[in-house]
């Protein structure tokens, strides 16, 4: 006979997506009637939270690698950058690991930016660049002229999680343009967080390269 009992882990993993969803629309009712959400700092405390979380378990379980944060990150942006899309009424769709072309091997950037079936921006989220730390950019412009191949009008943008363990940005003139690092130089478990570049800058590079495309439809002949 075996012992039936409630597992409250399951029950915390089942509910995991309905309290997404509420957050969203939390977020979205108290954001309405104000222009001051910090997008920056809600996206720092949860990356905070999930990295926390990752390393207890880790510990508990004896475990000699913590669970990878690099899908955990490209959601967190997703679900900010469509709360600000419906908070500014940009009309916009914003999809994930979506195939920009309808071909073998064709680019599946972790964010795509699209109205209608016109292809607006792509973003490329890096927790760190460990593995590039030294050709980054070059990697970085390559992704950038394969994009524009097949999309001449297209903006892709790179966003790193933290500047841990290699050097930033330095002062590349794309930053706050092309480039953005969230924390300078801090894990996201680290008590005391500095924001590097802001997540707004980037927000408003889409909202502008959106509001461009619209008004270039608008003043065709």
């Amino acid at each position: 006979m075996s012992l039936k009992f409630e597992d409250e882990y399951v029950h915390t993993l089942n509910n995991l997506a309905s309290a997404l969803q509420r957050s969203y629309e939390q977020i979205k009712r108290t954001s309405t009637f104000s222009n001051e959400f910090d997008y920056s700092q809600a996206i720092a405390n949860r990356l905070r939270a999930f990295y926390c979380s990752q390393s207890a378990v880790k510990k508990f379980l004896g475990k000699q690698v913590a669970q990878a944060g690099s899908d955990f990150f490209v959601e967190t942006i997703l679900f900010f950058l469509k709360l600000y899309n419906d908070l500014e009424n940009l009309g916009l769709e914003i999809a994930a690991e979506r195939p920009i072309e309808r071909k073998r091997n064709a680019m599946r950037p972790d964010i795509s930016i699209w109205r209608g079936h016109e292809l607006l921006a792509i973003i490329e989220c890096k927790t760190q660049l460990g593995w590039h730390r030294h050709n980054w950019y070059e990697h970085f412009q390559y992704r950038e002229n394969k994009l524009k191949e097949d999309f001449p009008k297209a903006e892709i943008f790179l966003v790193v999680m933290t500047s841990c363990n290699w050097g930033g940005f330095d002062n590349n003139s794309r930053v706050g343009e092309r480039l953005f690092c969230l924390l300078n130089d801090k894990w996201p478990t680290e008590d005391y967080l500095t924001l590097d570049t802001r997540i707004e800058q980037l927000f408003e590079k889409i909202k502008e390269t959106a509001c461009t495309k619209v008004n270039d439809k608008n003043i065709s002949p």
